[in-house]
């Protein structure tokens, strides 16, 4: 009966480990001088999920991200990539013509992924998405910032279509910032 009790608890640990997110990394959005976490699931050997924080557009609920599953993962790092290679091309255009607005969408490049927020004190989850990625040139204390954002849109919750967000982005203020995290992911 010992034996019986130490195995279920030990397949319970098991069980646990096998399903619990643990922190992967964390990177910084220089544009709010702010630290999100990046966290995995590791369900087997070939399935995972990454769980990246990012910035809130809504007033009220503060937290949420995006999910990228090990099937969208390679696409989700291509689309980074393509993004990238935009940035590099609009923002040399935008300095050569000194441009100082400019909110561009790119709309050629496309991926999926999932979401997740908090809504009060309960994780609520849109399990499809697509992000939006646009470059976004705006003056921000006398100085002009040329961003990439990478937009979740309006999430709702899976469970309860009244329950929804504003969504979240990802965003960058530079090349090495577009490249380092995709190094990180």
């Amino acid at each position: 009966m010992k034996k019986l009790i130490t195995m279920m608890a030990l397949m319970m640990c098991f069980v646990g480990i096998g399903f619990a997110q643990e922190k992967f990394a964390t990177y910084d959005n220089t544009y709010i001088n702010k630290t999100y976490d990046i966290s995995i699931n590791v369900e087997n050997d070939d399935k995972f999920t990454l769980y990246i924080n990012a910035m809130s557009v809504d007033e009220i609920h503060e937290t949420g991200g995006f999910m990228i599953n090990e099937k969208e993962y390679q696409k989700f790092i291509d689309a980074l990539q393509s993004a990238s290679l935009k940035y590099q091309e609009w923002d040399s255009i935008a300095r050569l013509n000194n441009v100082v607005e400019l909110n561009k969408k790119m709309t050629d490049i496309k991926c999926k992924a999932g979401g997740y927020f908090l809504y009060y004190d309960e994780w609520k989850f849109q399990f499809f998405l697509i992000p939006t990625f646009s470059f976004l040139i705006l003056e921000s204390n006398n100085e002009i910032k040329r961003l990439l954002i990478v937009g979740s849109g309006q999430m709702t919750a899976s469970s309860n279509q009244y329950m929804d967000v504003d969504g979240v982005m990802l965003v960058f203020s530079s090349i090495v910032e577009i490249q380092d995290f995709i190094n990180l992911i």
